[in-house]
């Protein structure tokens, strides 16, 4: 008998979660507490009759359907989610569960399709290190239903069940949209809470980064108010629902590998080889235009010395800086892209010599002009690192140039070596021979 209770408790003794601050551990459990106290409390305000009872059948089977259409791709989509709160498209069953379904039955929803996703997601090696973290989230999702079971409870008459179908219908609907808009903000911000609480040196930029991406998550919501009128009206076209948010999944996966292959993680910029074929296009466009093109190679001075100073922390906080600082001085239309290491390359686009070299110094003087602050950890003291430096290479591309891209990029790396040469910090510009003219003498 002790042997069979001491298993449990030494594997949820193995859990990351212990292994994390005390504060941390303290926020992550009361947050599931007051989940579990709310839903217990909310539990036996409406009875559930057997309608009911059918219509979380439903919505667990097309949980279940939009699961499995996923799966092969889910993980994938999660891994490459970055810093920021995940974009979740179960909402759309637990949002119509909220609606439709008394309380307990509609947390009851969550609980079920964070279980059925937690064991068809992940592989079985991997479920015991990524319990904890879905526990933390189903409770958050608890929370957030809780407050809209709320607002729903105090403000729709039809509670629960659909808005009326009249004029009244619009009163109803704002009702809706307050209480799973509550819902949101409440999970976003638990969630968010929690990623600075373990993650104190992350910036509150980075975990906002893709806050542009939860507008997709009214489509979510939008789809599970429709998976809500179906279920209750027409249930067999809830295969229509299901069909529609595995689309819309594949569709971000999609989306956020792309964005992946043509952007620099810690600079924004394109990569490299995404930046050689805009800029491939570019230069194209500009010499059936008849305008002048120049790259730029741009090369942050002793960078291993940063790295060795103030550890690659520090390192990370140059490159983020030089590279606004970069971004600042050219114009939206230019192409920038992360050569690699400390280095940047630009292609200017409509420019003549004056004006190359006036882009090139503005971004020498601007990085020279920087003060990057380090945030404290729990055994260093803030610091700063100024004195910061950049040599750039530029060439010049006259739209009659008889050269191609990869030789103006050899001539602007050859520039960018004379000046490291000649002492660094400075900007050495050349330009490439114009074709030979074919017109009679």
């Amino acid at each position: 008998m002790r042997t069979l209770i001491s298993a449990p408790w030494r594997w949820a003794r193995s859990w990351p979660l212990w292994q994390a601050p005390r504060h941390v551990v303290a926020y992550v459990l009361a947050i599931e507490v007051i989940a579990v106290a709310a839903t217990v409390g909310t539990a036996g305000l409406m009875p559930i009759r057997s309608a009911d009872l059918v219509y979380a059948g439903m919505l667990c089977a097309g949980a279940w359907l939009h699961i499995e259409g996923v799966r092969p791709t889910e993980r994938q989509r999660e891994r490459g989610a970055g810093a920021g709160p995940y974009l979740d498209t179960k909402a759309v069953w637990s949002v119509a569960a909220a609606l439709i379904l008394p309380p307990l039955l509609a947390s009851a929803i969550v609980i079920v399709t964070y279980t059925i996703a937690w064991l068809r997601i992940w592989p079985r090696r991997q479920r015991p290190l990524d319990l904890f973290r879905w526990v933390f989230s189903a409770a958050t999702i608890l929370l957030g239903t809780q407050a809209a079971v709320a607002v729903l409870a105090l403000g729709l008459p039809t509670y629960p069940g659909l808005p009326r179908p009249t004029w009244a219908g619009f009163v109803d609907l704002a009702v809706v949209a307050a209480a799973f808009g509550l819902r949101w903000l409440l999970n976003y911000g638990l969630v968010v809470a929690a990623i600075l609480v373990s993650s104190p040196n992350t910036r509150l930029a980075k975990v906002l980064e893709n806050f542009h991406e939860q507008s997709q998550e009214i489509g979510a919501y939008a789809f599970g108010l429709l998976a809500a009128a179906l279920a209750v009206t027409n249930p067999p076209l809830l295969l229509a629902v299901v069909v529609g948010v595995v689309a819309v999944h594949r569709g971000l996966l999609l989306h956020q590998f792309r964005t992946a292959s043509r952007t620099d993680a810690k600079t924004g910029f394109h990569t490299l080889e995404w930046w050689f074929q805009a800029a491939r296009q570019a230069l194209d466009r500009a010499k059936v235009h008849g305008s002048g093109v120049a790259v730029l190679i741009a090369d942050l001075d002793h960078f291993k010395q940063v790295n060795d100073t103030h550890g690659h922390v520090g390192g990370d906080r140059a490159l983020e800086a030089v590279a606004r600082a970069l971004r600042a001085e050219v114009r939206d239309y230019d192409i920038v892209g992360r050569w690699g290491g400390e280095e940047f390359v630009v292609l200017l686009l409509d420019v003549d010599e004056r004006q190359t070299r006036a882009i090139a110094e503005r971004i020498r003087e601007r990085v020279h002009s920087l003060t990057v602050a380090i945030e404290p950890t729990d055994v260093a003291k803030p610091q700063t690192i100024t004195d910061l430096t950049i040599s750039i290479g530029a060439t010049l591309i006259p739209h009659d140039a008889a050269d191609s891209l990869d030789e103006a990029i050899r001539a602007a790396d050859a520039a960018l070596y004379a000046v490291k040469e000649a002492g660094r910090n400075r900007v050495k510009l050349t330009s490439l021979i114009p074709r030979p003219s074919t017109g009679d003498s």
